[in-house]
């Protein structure tokens, strides 16, 4: 019988045995989940990331014995998995960096080797799938992501990453124009509730504006507006007001709208979809009012800045710069033919160029409006 001297000794010796390979399991893994809350972080294995929580397994900060925590959908802003793939590094860094195309092809060479991705951990899949589609879908190929958006839903249907996809496959679907698959996601998002059912709105509002129903559209996004709680929904909703404004001729109000969004401190993408608006509505300005002369020549400087704040000072979103980066090539080609100006032609070729060329713009549906406006520039 053992007396409790060693009972106290085996039992503490089991304990620094069970931190030890706690320890070791979590320096196998070691997944960074970070918190809304003050941009707190996690650092631990994630042991299951679904939409009732995200399950940590982690030491405990002060006295280093193992903690299982369990964190609410609402507390997590993000989870940075340790996947043990190069490939997976490679792919998650360049779409922190924002580089989608080279993200997508890392991404996809995982998933197109059927060895490597059931070599994979479990709980990391559905994130490769989410990274995967996303990347391709912010790269300007809405078609390819498509189907791998779909097959994360269909193969893990309780994941943390659906309600980011379903947000993702809904705009890609706009811009392919496979609009048939919009209502039943919509109604899907709707279910998430809270943030989710105003982002649902907001993607009617899209999809009402991509069939040219502007006033319902305009609608939507004001139930968008009203029901956000962040300022990135509450800013995207806003621009779309403000191209529904800008459908209808009504120029004061896209200003009035880009501007609130921009007063609400939206983020970086937003504030430069904001920017891109200003400039766009400055440029219908232009075309309606018939300006001319040295009043013309100054709307396009103001237009210029706005679409170069959105190249220079607003980076996120490739579609908003690869338009801005387009837009601000035809303001160059039109100060082109001001006295004194002749070299700003050039310019706007640079930019046509980037657009077609830059790897991060070549796929956009901008790019081949920058070939054909090419072609025109040369001819004058």
């Amino acid at each position: 019988m053992l007396s409790s001297g060693s009972r106290f000794v085996r039992g503490l010796m089991a304990l620094v045995l069970g931190c030890a390979a706690l320890s070791a399991s979590l320096r196998a893994a070691d997944d960074k989940v970070t918190l809304f809350k003050n941009n707190e972080v996690r650092i631990g294995r994630v042991k299951s990331a679904t939409m009732e929580g995200i399950q940590l397994e982690m030491l405990d900060p002060k006295t280093r014995a193992p903690l299982n925590m369990v964190l609410q959908l609402a507390e997590v802003s993000s989870i940075e998995w340790d996947a043990g793939d190069p490939e997976f590094r490679s792919g998650y860094a360049n779409f922190e960096g924002k580089n989608y195309p080279d993200a997508a092809r890392s991404f996809m060479s995982i998933l197109s080797d059927k060895e490597e991705y059931d070599k994979m951990r479990g709980e990391v899949k559905p994130a490769l799938l989410y990274y995967c589609a996303e990347s391709m879908y912010r790269a300007g190929k809405p078609g390819e992501a498509i189907p791998i958006f779909e097959r994360l839903m269909n193969e893990f249907k309780t994941s943390f990453y659906v309600p980011l996809a379903v947000g993702s496959l809904v705009d890609a679907s706009i811009l392919a124009k496979d609009f048939a698959k919009v209502p039943p996601l919509l109604q899907q998002l709707r279910t998430l509730g809270g943030e989710q059912k105003a982002l649902a709105d907001y993607f009617e509002g899209n999809l009402l504006m991509a069939q040219g129903k502007t006033k319902p559209a305009d609608e939507k996004f004001g139930q968008a507006v009203a029901g956000a709680a962040s300022a990135t929904t509450k800013g995207m909703s806003l621009m779309g007001q403000a191209k529904c404004a800008i459908a209808d001729n009504n120029l004061t109000k896209a200003r009035d709208l880009a501007q609130r969004a921009l007063a609400a401190g939206a983020p970086a993408a937003v504030a430069g979809a904001a920017h891109l608006v200003i400039g766009d509505a400055i440029v219908s300005e232009v075309d309606t009012q018939k300006v001319s002369g040295d009043p013309l020549q100054a709307k396009l400087m103001d237009a210029l800045l706005e679409y170069m704040r959105v190249i220079e000072q607003y980076r996120g979103d490739v579609d908003s710069e690869a338009q801005a980066i387009l837009h601000a090539g035809d303001c160059l080609v039109k100060l082109s033919k001001f006295k004194d100006r002749g070299a700003d032609v050039h310019r706007a070729m640079y930019m046509y160029t980037k657009l077609i060329s830059d790897s991060r713009y070549r796929n956009t549906r901008w790019a081949p409006m920058a070939a054909e406006a090419m072609k025109n520039a040369g001819k004058k």
